[in-house]
């Protein structure tokens, strides 16, 4: 009689920051600062590029007589003798493990040339309408880079966008999103694609599944629209799934993260990231399976406060500027607006702008962790960019000296 293979899942710990780069990967441990490079270990650089594909949602599944398992398991074995991952053994009714890593969702790292710039980042409220009645509608903007519904029918005249654009088109490495209200029923919308359109700053326009029913607009291209979902997903939700699209799924419990997994890979969807939400329910999952979202972390990010490292895992916190319809700018809604474009030159707004964005980033960072860390160059916590690649270029050279290597 033949023996039934076991099964195994294999994860990282959530609190477990890891880098491939060619044959090399690196794991950062926030708990304690303490570090592994593997050195020039193809298999091992395969393992955790398989592991950081947004598929496998942190999890790898392996069955004891898989040639994958045999490839595998000694860098396996070594990861969970270093404290940075798991190896779970498959029982029946056991569930998969739910572990969300910097690249499901919008965290990546930067390098020693590529740091942050302040007011590269804003987000343009254009108009407040919608029809849907989203329960958690406020939550979700202030979290994350999402729709927003508010009383009242104000829209962003065009004519804004062109001076901005005017003054912002000479930047490097500029990111503009738009969001709405239900973007679609800004009446001069055309107007303002054609104008953002002239450029070659990035752009991306966000815009919740629910106001997609009909078909999404055919005036945006593809590959500029974010299609934003929330579980659980709208039976009339029948709207074609194309490559171009990027899908931004909101996650805020374990049913969530298992339903969202299991939607991927019914409907094939290769190009999606996740928003994760605190709506006070979950709190305590989120915290357990969240990179950086741990209490009690030796990185420098301790200091700073749950929400605050919420948005950070939604790259929604540092050198972020957001425009309302009413032309208020803000460079977090936890603080009173700086400026108004209806009201303010811009030379003023931008002198403003930045100087909100320097004292935000000095009183995160200006202590003796931070400053000391020997990863500051790749910290996933200094991400400015909006399309990361799972397998970013990052520079690991000059930190192998100081880190323990493994043969």
């Amino acid at each position: 009689m033949s023996t039934v293979p076991t099964i195994f899942w294999f994860n990282l710990h959530p609190f477990v920051f890891p880098v491939v780069k060619n044959n090399n990967v690196l794991l950062l441990n926030t708990k304690n600062m303490n570090a592994s490079i593997f050195n020039q270990k193809e298999p091992c650089a395969r393992l955790i590029e398989r592991l950081l594909e947004p598929a496998s949602f942190g999890v790898l599944e392996f069955t004891s007589d898989s040639y994958e398992y045999s490839a595998y398991k000694d860098y396996i074995d070594k990861i969970c003798d270093l404290d940075m991952g798991v190896l779970t053994r498959a029982q029946p009714q056991m569930k998969r493990p739910a572990v969300l890593t910097p690249y499901l969702v919008r965290m990546h790292s930067t390098t020693r040339y590529d740091l942050p710039k302040p007011g590269s980042n804003i987000t343009l409220v254009i108009n407040d309408d919608c029809s849907q009645d989203c329960s958690l509608c406020s939550e979700y903007f202030t979290q994350f880079k999402c729709c927003t519904r508010s009383d009242g029918e104000t829209v962003m005249d065009p004519q804004l966008v062109k001076d901005l654009f005017q003054d912002i088109s000479g930047a490097e490495s500029f990111i503009i999103n738009v969001c709405g209200g239900n973007i679609t029923l800004h009446p001069q919308l055309q107007e303002i694609i054609t104008t953002l359109s002239e450029s070659s700053i990035n752009c991306r326009y966000h815009i919740h599944y629910k106001n997609c029913l009909t078909g999404l607009i055919k005036m945006i291209k593809p590959q500029e629209t974010v299609v934003i979902m929330d579980f659980p997903v709208d039976n009339q939700a029948d709207f074609i799934f194309l490559k171009d699209y990027t899908h931004n799924f909101i996650v805020k419990s374990p049913d969530d993260l298992e339903t969202c997994r299991q939607y991927v890979q019914d409907n094939k969807i290769d190009n999606f990231y996740i928003s994760i939400v605190d709506d006070g329910l979950h709190t305590a999952f989120l915290k357990e399976h969240v990179f950086i979202l741990q209490d009690h972390l030796a990185c420098g990010c301790s200091f700073l406060s749950f929400n605050e490292r919420l948005r950070i895992v939604n790259n929604h916190y540092y050198y972020r500027t957001f425009i309302l319809p009413n032309g208020d700018v803000f460079g977090s809604f936890e603080t009173p607006a700086v400026a108004n474009m209806y009201r303010n030159p811009i030379s003023f707004i931008k002198d403003t702008i930045n100087l909100f964005h320097k004292e935000q980033w000095e009183k995160s960072w200006d202590n003796i962790v931070c400053s000391n860390c020997l990863f500051k160059y790749i910290c996933p916590l200094l991400s400015r960019c909006d399309f990361p690649h799972p397998l970013f270029p990052t520079n690991m050279e000059g930190h192998e000296s100081n880190m323990e290597g493994h043969e």
